[in-house]
């Protein structure tokens, strides 16, 4: 028998109720974590049965099996927002799935916010949604040489991003998919361009192809439901073109590759495409263009007019009976020796810049473009005519003090600037001509004119109203040049043998065209 002292239950009752407080202290605990780490909500009054409501994140739908790698980095990039990141790598990455694998590839991710299934009609819907009209879609299209066609399209809003290829109207061959890998670097640095702020257009890498391999290529682009940038991009052996238009305006060039005998050397395609940005930069300068909106119209024509491929010596002019031409180091000599090219950019008028004078509208406009001819009865008798031309259009307003940012506004007293009105044209006209097979004639002639028309306002009144013009046009002997080299360099051999046999003085830098009047006075 066990006896238990009065001292002894008073220690015993001090152990329960200590248990017991433990207890209830752990319980408490314990709840106080059950309720940090709920998702519930309770509504209602707390001495009553509440309902409760669960909160929950979106899942995310697949529109397949999501284990292979293309899917690992659709996942990835559609945790950020924003097309720079959500396109990041996924133009290449599908470019250059076709090394190992040339079939057709379909995946989305979206998320799903009811309890539909992911078979379930409406997701079917979304993702053809989101593969063919997405709020940002990117599509590429190649065909082969041998009648194959691949589109590529990526597409992303809000809610989803998805990729797809398919290849149709043929197999690919062992050629094809290693060509198709090649792009892979341009298509990406295309994209990433494309999704930049500003916009960039990096398109050198689309016009790397081999032609006898891949036939043609293009490239088409929608970002955005408001401020929407677009892109149209093509590029065959024949002609290359982009069209892209934006919030700030639009760009438009176009080249005809398909006059190959024209094309010069690489240092002479260099020489005049540097002529013609410098007179791009020159435009954009003194018609006070938006720097982003030159920078995509100088990297496209850069794109476009650079990577020309194989060069010819034969010319075939079109028509019902075509006549073929042959031409000489001496012809290549006198022309720019780029292909014939049309180029645009427009700038999105604004004329909310003065609102006392709303007709005063800031605009910016500039053509430049190159044509060639080749006429005749035959390699003996031809006629080669180049012609260059250029038109700006530009009006803009100015603070009286450099530097000072402009502020117009209803208030007389912030009136004080000036308004320009800019009209600038240039041209350049070679004209070659073949006798018998002697060249009789060569010559370029040249003109540059600037309209400047410059309104002075202070306080709301003008002030001053001018309009300066200059205009300088020149004629330039390239047979007299030629016939000059030769009478100083090799006065024994034949005209015609020194311009068959040696090394001629370089006239493609005469042909030129110059935009601006002072320069083209001091040329020589």
């Amino acid at each position: 028998m066990t006896v238990i002292s009065a001292t002894g239950n008073q220690a015993l009752n001090t152990l329960v109720t200590a248990t017991k407080s433990l207890t209830a202290v752990t319980s408490a605990t314990r709840q106080q974590q059950v309720s940090a780490q709920s998702t519930s909500v309770m509504i209602g009054q707390t001495d009553t049965p509440s309902p409760v409501y669960n909160i929950t994140k979106p899942a995310l739908v697949w529109e397949r099996s999501s284990g292979d790698l293309m899917s690992s980095k659709l996942a990835s990039n559609f945790s950020n927002a924003g097309n720079a990141a959500r396109f990041t790598g996924l133009g290449a990455a599908l470019l250059e799935r076709f090394t190992t694998d040339s079939s057709s590839y379909s995946q989305s991710v979206m998320k799903q916010t009811s309890a539909q299934s992911a078979s379930s009609a409406g997701n079917v819907a979304a993702q053809n949604q989101l593969h063919a009209k997405a709020d940002n879609q990117i599509s590429l299209s190649i065909k082969t040489a041998s009648g194959a066609l691949v589109d590529i399209t990526l597409g992303s809003d809000d809610d989803g991003l998805g990729v797809q290829v398919n290849v149709s109207k043929g197999t690919l061959s062992d050629a094809d998919r290693k060509a198709l890998a090649g792009l892979a670097e341009g298509f990406q640095k295309a994209i990433d361009g494309l999704t930049a702020q500003p916009p960039k257009l990096d398109l050198t890498g689309l016009t790397k192809f081999d032609s006898s391999v891949l036939s043609s290529v293009d490239l088409h682009a929608t970002l955005g439901t408001t401020n929407t940038q677009t892109l149209d991009f093509h590029a065959d052996a024949s002609t290359r073109s982009v069209k892209s238009t934006g919030i700030a305006g639009t760009v438009d060039i176009s080249v005809d590759m398909s006059k190959r005998a024209l094309l010069g050397t690489d240092t002479q395609q260099k020489q005049a495409l540097n002529s013609y940005l410098k007179q791009i930069n020159s435009a954009g300068n003194r018609g006070s263009a938006d720097d982003s909106l030159m920078a995509m119209f100088k990297d496209a024509f850069t794109a476009l007019n650079s990577n020309y491929g194989d060069t010819a010596t034969t010319y075939k002019s079109r028509g019902s009976e075509p006549v073929y031409f042959s031409l000489t180091k001496t012809d290549k000599n006198m022309m720019t020796g780029l292909a014939d090219f049309t180029a645009s950019i427009s700038q999105t008028p604004v004329d909310s810049t003065n609102p006392m004078r709303p007709d005063e509208t800031d605009t910016f406009s500039y053509q430049l473009s190159q044509s060639s001819t080749i006429t005749g009865t035959s390699t003996q008798d031809r006629n080669i005519t180049q012609k260059q031309q250029s038109h700006l259009v530009a009006s803009y307003h100015q603070s009286l003090t450099p530097g000072l940012q402009l502020n117009l506004t209803s208030d007389r007293n912030s009136q004080n600037y000036l308004y320009y009105q800019i009209d600038d044209k240039s041209e350049s006209t070679t004209s070659v001509q073949y006798h018998k097979g002697a060249l009789v004639s060569a010559s370029v002639d040249q003109s540059a004119s600037h309209l400047t028309h410059i309104q002075k306002y202070v306080k709301g009144a003008l002030e001053s109203d001018t309009t300066t013009p200059e205009s300088v046009s020149k004629t330039t002997d390239l047979l007299g040049k030629l016939q000059s080299a030769w009478e100083n360099n090799a006065p024994r051999m034949s005209f015609q043998d020194y311009l068959n046999h040696q090394t001629l003085p370089d006239l493609s830098s005469l042909v030129l065209m110059e935009s601006d009047p002072a320069q083209l006075k001091n040329r020589s």
